[in-house]
């Protein structure tokens, strides 16, 4: 009995253990497949950095960052390093400097561990389990819509695709699709013939370029070997998908500053960048991103609203400032009287509402 006591409090020691771990930049994700290129098996290279600003409560938010063809991980790390300053990077390095979608150099199963990567974030205390983000660029940018359709994980709360839109082996005959084996560029669509029912509830942001030299803006044969989706029509299917009703978004878009027009569904739920930036972006694009996903916008030490301190006004700020509703406070200008005047009122409501998801995270 005392064997079986010790060993069941080791288990539980152990398990413990393993879920107090935080993700730090030296930490090693090893996720490794096995498949007719690499037999014997192959790991994916992980890039990871952290934010200089402590983990709010709730842990950081992550997003994964996918490279694109003859890319790596460190290298595309290293350019979101600067736009995404406030979530936890992590950025895998695909099999020969690319991601399995079609005709690639790799036939890896990359949404496999796509899957794994985003279930093993999930386990860190620093890490916030239910803001898993993706980010992707070109080839990556194919690969993060292959996730966004075939990934079924609710973690998995936003995708961001950069001049890479829909291909029509992933929609095609009015349905989301994946492939149920191999995939291969002289098979129907690729091999895409699984028909699949994506998650419903996820952000997604589309930047494309109508100058695009290689992933055509109209749609149509690339020089990738995959035939695309016209970009506002790839929205639009994706904005239907997220539960929109209406018609296809039709003129220019709104202008967000040179050269860059959006084009917003359900409340900038799905939202697509026309752009002529040709196969990249520009800064306007790049500022996007990190708004779209609610980066940090204003130092945290500043931020008089945020009076849970955990990097965020909102709800559970509002409900702060309303149970002191109507107290005086003394001094006047301290706690939860922001205007100064002496008492928890309208003004200070007013302050709160104003900053609403504007401070940190």
């Amino acid at each position: 009995m005392k064997t079986i006591t010790a060993l069941l409090i080791t288990l539980l020691c152990s398990t413990i253990t393993i879920h107090a771990e935080d993700l730090t930049n030296a930490t090693e994700i090893d996720i490794t497949r096995t498949w007719s290129q690499e037999p014997g098996g192959w790991t994916y290279p992980m890039a990871i950095r952290l934010p200089d600003v402590e983990a709010p409560s709730q842990g950081y938010p992550v997003c994964i960052l996918l490279h694109g063809n003859g890319g790596n991980g460190q290298g595309t790390l290293n350019q979101f390093s600067q736009i995404l300053t406030c979530h936890a990077l992590v950025a895998p390095s695909g099999y020969a400097s690319s991601w399995n979608i079609c005709g690639e150099n790799s036939d890896a199963p990359d949404v496999s561990m796509i899957d794994e990567l985003i279930t093993r974030l999930q386990t860190y205390d620093n890490v916030d389990a239910d803001r898993i983000r993706i980010v992707g660029s070109s080839n990556g940018s194919a690969l993060a819509n292959r996730v966004l359709i075939e990934n079924m994980n609710p973690g998995l709360d936003a995708v961001c695709a950069v001049v890479s839109q829909l291909s029509e082996p992933q929609y095609h005959d009015d349905d989301f699709h994946s492939p149920s084996g191999m995939t291969d560029p002289d098979d129907p669509y690729c091999g895409y013939d699984q028909v699949k029912a994506p998650i419903t509830n996820r952000k997604y942001l589309g930047i494309s370029n109508v100058n695009d030299g290689i992933i055509p803006y109209k749609g149509g044969q690339s020089p990738v070997g995959v035939s695309f989706l016209p970009a506002e029509y790839a929205a639009y299917m994706i904005a239907r998908l997220m539960g929109y009703e209406g018609e296809q978004f039709e003129g220019p878009g709104d202008p967000l500053g040179s050269d860059v027009f959006a084009h917003p569904y359900l409340d900038d739920q799905v939202v697509m960048l026309r752009g002529f930036a040709g196969h990249g972006m520009n800064s306007v694009q790049r500022d996007y991103i990190s708004s779209f996903l609610m980066d940090c916008v204003a130092i945290p030490e500043t931020c008089l609203e945020d009076f849970n301190e955990d990097f965020r006004v909102d709800g559970a700020d509002l409900t702060l400032l309303l149970g002191e509703w109507g107290e005086e406070v003394d001094p006047p200008g301290s706690g939860y009287d922001l205007n100064g005047d002496g008492l928890v009122s309208g003004p200070d409501l007013s302050q709160v509402l104003g900053f609403w998801g504007k401070c940190g995270y």
